[in-house]
């Protein structure tokens, strides 16, 4: 049965249904581009798709609370190795960089768009096939070990390995729909998607009548909203793009994937960098240890909400002063560092006090304590991640992009190697340990490139006062925890803050710039 929060979020979440069609109808009836106002192509394109999936990521969050539930450690575990085979790694292969190819090469010329489209397409179609027989491997290499697939996980796998085609259909329309610069449409079209899935998942999951049947269930449903995604999607695309017939071009194709290949292996490293540790621990330590060890990275997922867009929204200046302005582009830098240092000390810290409370409130009983101690340690991944994060922007903005390559490379190696001597041992305490340490070893190569270009990296001195306010916010946390986690947080933030502004964080500049924000909400506010 639905709690009492858990039937108000489904409310929530199907009252969305028509307000986005209301405001689809709306965005067409009053909305006409511009395209001789660059801002406001900009900030159309921005704006929209960064909101959109803003509530994309709470109704996943959402939808992942309800489904812990209803999984149970070991269930939670049997689906999240087969969504992470099948919707990321092998969806990762499918799409071999064409997205971004595909817009590049049809954003300055649309009349090149239907042929690219066709193109990519029957690529994407030709790798997932390709694909096939390589699951059906994993599969038998699985059943030689002594943790083989259950029918459930084998089915489940299945399916979403078909779900790939229709998948490619979305992510082929989507890159044309991006290349016409109408991200809105495609912000809209993945909004609607996942409110249905999420409220079509609970209905499926409500009706299996046991953990098998539920994982296989999401599956199912994957399958079943991805269709509809790459339905409406081709649909859309028919009545304010283009209409195509598939064509092939077999020197266009091999020189797509002859360009997307460096795309494609630096988002294989980037996803063996952060999840190859699921497919160790699914072989080693069984389904039941990844679902513990899942259940606190869906509470992760939700610290990447605001840096991805915070870091994102710099980067325009960052690169123009990168030509410019060396010595801008190193204060912007040690500003951005210094915000998210803010940021991160006090997550670090207040997750690892509240961690308990986190995965009881998200999973129940039965996700204690494995994933409050593995939520626990991975949360202290924050404070050299928000740096890396931005690190990776700043040396894009030099043209060190290749530079950012080859420290996933060693990460990936290191990550890869760590978990491969730790897991058997340790479980997945060892997994969150590991992810931490690698962010570490990231920012050694990022260090060595920043000093070549004469960027300094003063990690240690713009987080030690966040640190040291965070310890002092976590001993008044610590005292107030055993009345009320909610009464640890009202006290831990005054006292955060407080403690920031007695150790000099906020120096002149700062203090300066809170006035003038200060003073604008005034003025405006009068």
């Amino acid at each position: 049965m639905l709690s009492a929060n858990a039937r108000i979020f489904l409310i929530v979440v199907a009252a969305l249904i028509p307000l986005l069609l209301i405001a689809a109808w709306l965005w067409r009836r009053f909305y006409r581009d511009d395209h001789t106002d660059p801002a406001r192509t900009v900030a159309k394109n921005s704006l929209l798709p960064i909101a959109a999936n803003l509530i994309n990521k709470v109704v996943d969050f959402g939808f992942a609370v309800i489904a812990l539930r209803f999984l149970g450690p070991e269930g939670n575990g049997a689906y999240a190795f087969v969504a992470l085979i099948a919707g990321l790694y092998f969806l990762t292969i499918t799409n071999w960089g064409l997205n971004d190819l595909a817009v590049r090469e049809a954003a300055p010329d649309l009349a090149r768009a239907p042929r690219l489209f066709s193109i990519t397409l029957l690529l994407r179609l030709g790798i997932a096939t390709l694909l096939m027989p390589v699951a059906a491997i994993l599969v038998i290499g699985y059943s030689l070990i002594e943790r083989p697939l259950s029918s459930a996980e084998i089915l489940a796998l299945a399916l979403l390995m078909i779900h790939l085609y229709p998948a490619a259909l979305a992510a082929a329309c989507s890159a044309s729909f991006q290349a016409y610069q109408r991200m809105e449409v495609t912000a809209l079209v993945l909004l609607l998607t996942n409110v249905v899935k999420t409220l079509v998942g609970v209905g499926a999951l409500i009706i299996a009548p046991d953990i098998p049947a539920r994982v296989v269930a999401l599956a199912a449903v994957a399958l079943g909203t991805t269709t509809l995604n790459a339905a409406v999607f081709f649909v859309l695309q028919r009545r304010m793009l283009f209409r195509t017939s598939l064509v092939w071009d077999w020197p266009t194709g091999r020189e797509l994937l002859r360009e997307g290949f460096p795309l494609l292996l630096n988002s294989l490293l980037l996803a063996v960098f952060f999840r190859f540790d699921v497919v160790l621990l699914r072989a080693q330590a069984g389904a039941e240890a990844l679902g513990l060890y899942d259940a606190a990275y869906k509470v992760i997922n939700m610290t990447q909400i605001i840096p991805p867009y915070f870091v994102a929204a710099l980067f325009p200046l960052l690169a123009r002063y990168a030509v410019m302005d060396r010595a801008a582009l190193e204060r912007m830098y040690h500003r951005a560092l210094s915000f998210l240092q803010l940021l991160a000390w006090p997550g670090a810290v207040g997750g690892t006090l509240l961690a308990p409370t986190i995965i009881a409130i998200i999973g129940g009983q039965a996700f204690l304590p494995g994933a409050a101690l593995a939520l626990a340690i991975l949360i202290w991944y924050l404070p050299l991640s928000y740096a890396n994060g931005v690190t990776q922007y700043v040396l894009i903005a030099l043209r060190r992009q290749q530079s950012i390559t080859v420290a996933f490379a060693i990460g990936a190696l290191f990550n890869l190697g760590m978990n491969l001597a730790l897991i058997p041992v340790y479980g997945y305490l060892a997994a969150a340990t590991v992810t931490v340490a690698t962010e570490a070893v990231l920012l050694l190569p990022f260090l060595r490139t920043l000093r070549r270009e004469g960027v300094a990296l003063p990690l240690l001195r713009l987080a030690w006062r966040p640190a040291v306010a965070s310890c002092v916010m976590g001993a008044s946390m610590w005292v107030t925890l055993p009345f009320s986690p909610v009464a640890a947080i009202v006290v831990g933030m005054p006292v955060y803050f407080a403690a920031l502004w007695a150790l000099g964080a906020f120096g002149p500049e700062e203090r300066t710039l809170m006035r003038r924000m200060m003073g604008r909400s005034v003025t405006s506010s009068g």
